[in-house]
């Protein structure tokens, strides 16, 4: 399989025209319109080569519908991460056999946080966290990290800003506290889970423990749940405290009902407000 990432795509539409004249009126004598960006146009010839494709298209408004169903259309396996605004547009007007384009920019994006989170697949580079986590930063968003093995120990030298990690991912690179792998990472804060006893934080001003007030009987993907938690809070403009409570009450709402991350909100808030931070 080929994956086509495409993060400015485009409706590319070509117009046909006996001349052009500026300030004048034109009428198209053909109009065509597909599905565009380097990467869609590429996916699409490979696609109609016989190779297996799948297109990864960032895509807003709806211009970025248009583009979803065009690629349907076509036939172009693909997924849609939805982002801001509205898709570009992509103009050629070709008259007296010269081509004339106009390109619209793509919508900008901003993030506060970017998570990297999960094992890395099969064949990826030890280092893919850390390239990430650099270009997150030039972009001046924070990172969040939640990740093991080697993934994680390459990822730990590039400055993230927040490090959330087991028990046993933080064991199996010598980390026993929250507070070593704060150090390790030169990191803001770091967090290490520890099932049912709780979370441990460690912060610039210290280090901060909470436990969960409730126990579910699904704790798959509690962890993830807390650092869902973290952000949130973050995002919103909580402090550490805040964001641990929140990060806690989440875990906990998680582990009352199957299916990892299908928390009931409302019950994670209410939960959060019982936590005891020490």
């Amino acid at each position: 399989m080929i994956v086509f990432v495409a993060g400015s795509p485009s409706i590319d539409r070509t117009h046909e025209v006996e001349a052009l004249t500026p300030g004048a009126i034109h009428r198209p004598t053909r109009v065509v319109a597909v599905a565009g960006g380097k990467a869609l146009n590429a996916a699409r010839a490979a696609h109609h080569l016989g190779a297996e494709v799948r297109a990864i298209a960032l895509l807003g408004g709806h211009a970025g519908r248009w583009i979803a169903d065009a690629l349907m259309r076509e036939g172009v396996d693909h997924e849609v991460v939805d982002g801001p605004g509205e898709s570009r547009m992509a103009l050629s007007v070709a008259a007296d056999g010269a081509l004339t384009e106009f390109y619209e920019p793509p919508p900008p994006i901003a993030a506060e946080w970017v998570a990297l989170s999960g094992s890395l697949p099969r064949g990826a580079p030890e280092d893919a966290y850390a390239r990430l986590a650099g270009a997150a930063r030039r972009k001046r968003a924070r990172v969040a990290l939640d990740a093991r093995g080697e993934g994680l120990f390459a990822a730990l030298h590039a400055s993230p800003d927040f490090v959330k990690v087991n028990a046993s991912e933080a064991a199996e690179l010598g980390y026993a506290t929250a507070d070593a792998l704060r150090t390790a990472a030169g990191a803001v804060a770091a967090a290490i889970t520890h099932g049912t006893e709780g979370i441990e934080l460690a912060t610039p001003t210290g280090i901060l423990r909470a436990a969960p007030p409730a126990l579910g009987h699904f704790p798959v993907g509690s962890g993830d749940a807390a650092l869902g938690g973290f952000l949130t809070a973050l995002d919103a403009g909580g402090d550490w405290r805040a964001a641990l409570q929140i990060a806690t009450g989440a875990a906990a709402a998680n582990a009352e009902q199957p299916g990892a991350g299908r928390l009931d909100g409302a019950r994670a808030l209410t939960l959060a407000r019982e936590v005891r931070v020490s």
